[in-house]
């Protein structure tokens, strides 16, 4: 049986609320102000969490990278030290999200980072598609007890294995998986949302969808393919610049999308094929009843010509016709009354 587990006060798993992630990403352009103000517009736009990176240039790249055959400046290196959230930011930012309710979470992209994580009291760990095989780092944030998130982008299903593997290696059971396409964006038929349901199977644990597309049709369908979190970058605007704003969805949408998840949350309902407590009036006014077509005297033997099925149910089901053709009326009949069984000879 598929595990729960629990984010912060949030049950998360199969017949709970989905677990929204808005990801912030790098798209706070390493401005505190802004890094907050997406803090509070993901709190108003719906979402459960609101995610940042916790990297370090040094912790993340090779400053040097191969050209040829010989060893160059990394051209990204600069880009990422300008985007790195600092230290101290972590702790006020954190602070900030107990103090709105939303629950704040990073992913930690290597060991110090994860350290600080878990000083500043994060309720859960996520962790990147680029380390479902850092080893040393699965292991540290496993020992630390706290659930564990790994997406899973451009990944075999024998990798996932091994990552789930190490975690629970280290005596955490508290794991949940994201399925991701490692593109920024994706196209649509990359999405593979199906995969989801393998992983759920595999593993026995909550599946999400961790989403680059453009809009918002991939989380909506995957919540109704039994997405239990659904994780998708949030920015004030994509034109502004920056690597994840491009993709991301800006606010009043990211709105939208979360309305529209828990709309579809409703419309899923239990899996029992049954009548809602609305329907049943049309139990009555929808379906028919056996009615007389003709007046029937007393004593006459029936026939189909003088029985009509018409709307509405206010008598004998349809399927009762053949018990009550051949028998005798037990009493005049008149035209477009309906046939009761007290009407008819047993």
């Amino acid at each position: 049986m598929e595990k729960t587990i629990k984010i912060g006060n949030r049950k998360v798993g199969k017949g709970h609320p989905v677990f929204v992630i808005a990801e912030v990403g790098s798209n706070h352009d390493c401005k505190f102000e802004r890094a907050k103000e997406l803090i509070k517009l993901s709190k108003d736009a719906g979402a459960d969490a609101v995610k940042f990176q916790s990297f370090t240039a040094e912790g993340l790249f090779n400053p040097l990278k191969p050209d040829g055959d010989k060893w160059i400046p990394h051209p990204a290196y600069k880009i990422i030290e300008s985007l790195t959230l600092p230290e101290d930011w972590h702790y006020k930012l954190k602070e900030y999200a107990d103090s709105i309710g939303i629950v704040f979470l990073s992913a930690p992209f290597d060991e110090e980072r994860a350290d600080l994580l878990n000083k500043i009291g994060v309720p859960a760990f996520k962790i990147a598609s680029g380390d479902l095989t850092n080893d040393v780092l699965l292991k540290q944030v496993a020992a630390y007890k706290k659930p564990v998130i790994i997406s899973t982008g451009a990944a075999y299903l024998g990798e996932v294995e091994r990552a789930v593997d190490i975690v629970r290696n280290e005596g955490n059971d508290e794991i949940a998986l994201m399925h991701c396409v490692s593109l920024y964006p994706p196209k649509f038929e990359d999405s593979n949302i199906m995969a989801m349901d393998t992983m759920a199977n595999a593993f026995q644990v909550p599946v999400g969808y961790s989403d680059h597309t453009q809009g918002w049709t991939v989380p909506i369908a995957a919540v109704a393919l039994g997405a239990c979190i659904i994780e998708k970058h949030i920015t004030i605007s994509r034109n502004l610049k920056g690597p994840d704003h491009p993709y991301a969805l800006e606010v009043n949408e990211f709105k939208t999308m979360v309305n529209e998840i828990r709309n579809l949350e409703k419309a899923l309902g239990d899996g029992i094929k049954r009548p809602t407590g609305n329907e049943m009036g049309e139990r009555i006014g929808a379906r028919r009843s056996i009615y007389a077509n003709t007046n029937i005297k007393k004593g006459a033997k029936i026939k189909m010509d003088m029985l009509k099925l018409v709307r509405h149910a206010y008598g004998l089901e349809p399927r009762h016709i053949e018990c009550i053709i051949g028998k005798t009326a037990k009493r005049d009949i008149k035209a477009h009354e309906i046939i009761k069984w007290e009407d008819i000879d047993s």
